[in-house]
């Protein structure tokens, strides 16, 4: 395989290890592994998944890619220095560091860092990359119930209300349940309108689900919640309670 011409890219202090007795006889990229961080947390993006570090160590340096699909220097941490070198111009500047077992921790996560990020690891005669896919979650806000029906009427098709579950990412997914027990729309009786939107500055995700629902005389004091579920976390609505409007063609017992 055809040596990468790395050393035009490295700092000056990295460049003195690369000599003909120990330029790289092997270049190793490893499968892609994926994690998983947390909105607003920081996220530790592990190197070799956590390996120790080979005995041989040289440095260790930390890219992304980029929106343009072109690579981007993080760091650089050498083996036989304290503090790592911050490379990065741009956003992440301020935002990245390297941790003792070479973890990359990337502060303040946020969906601008769903991309890849590759650990080069530079021992003896080796090269070895370590590509890592970071996706990020948040689980939404608590769902509610919005723009609620003021009464349900016996045996009409009735909007009860739209439940919303936002800022969360991935989407959630909203299921609606009367009195603990789940509603499945049949077209007629009950009909759910399901959305998502995305915030373009935020790039969370709020989903919305309308309920239209036929009532019944024994739905007096049923208890209508929506749940939002969510990889993180699956959440309930406080529970709602409709007034049952009934027609009477007849005196009811007893008489008014």
């Amino acid at each position: 395989m055809q040596n990468p011409d790395l050393s035009v890219r490295l700092p000056a202090d990295e460049a003195q290890f690369i000599t003909p007795k120990n330029a790289f006889s092997l270049l190793q990229i490893r499968s892609t592994v994926t994690v998983i961080g947390l909105y607003g947390e920081t996220i530790e993006v592990p190197c070799n998944n956590g390996a120790a570090k080979p005995v041989d160590l040289i440095f260790t340096k930390w890219k992304y890619k980029m929106d343009d699909g072109t690579s981007g220097d993080l760091l650089v941490k050498q083996a036989h220095k304290e503090q790592a070198q911050i490379q990065a111009m741009d956003g992440y500047k301020d935002r990245v560091t390297i941790a003792a077992n070479s973890s990359l921790m990337i502060q303040g996560g946020s969906l601008v860092d769903q991309r890849t990020f590759t650990c080069m690891v530079v021992y003896g005669s080796n090269l070895d990359e370590h590509p890592v896919d970071v996706l990020v979650h948040k689980k939404p806000l608590p769902p509610q119930i919005k723009d609620k029906a003021k009464e349900l009427e016996n045996g009409k098709l009735t909007s009860l209300g739209v439940c919303t579950a936002a800022d969360a990412n991935p989407a959630a997914v909203i299921m609606w349940s009367k009195n603990g027990k789940l509603l499945v729309a049949d077209g007629k009786t009950i009909i759910i309108t399901p959305s998502v939107k995305m915030d373009p500055s935020t790039g969370l995700s709020t989903t919305t689900s309308g309920l239209q629902y036929t009532a019944v005389k024994s739905d007096v004091g049923a208890k209508f919640t929506c749940t939002a579920k969510h990889s993180l976390e699956t959440q309930v609505s406080a529970p709602e309670t409709f007034i049952i409007h009934c027609e009477w063609t007849t005196l009811p017992p007893g008489g008014l």
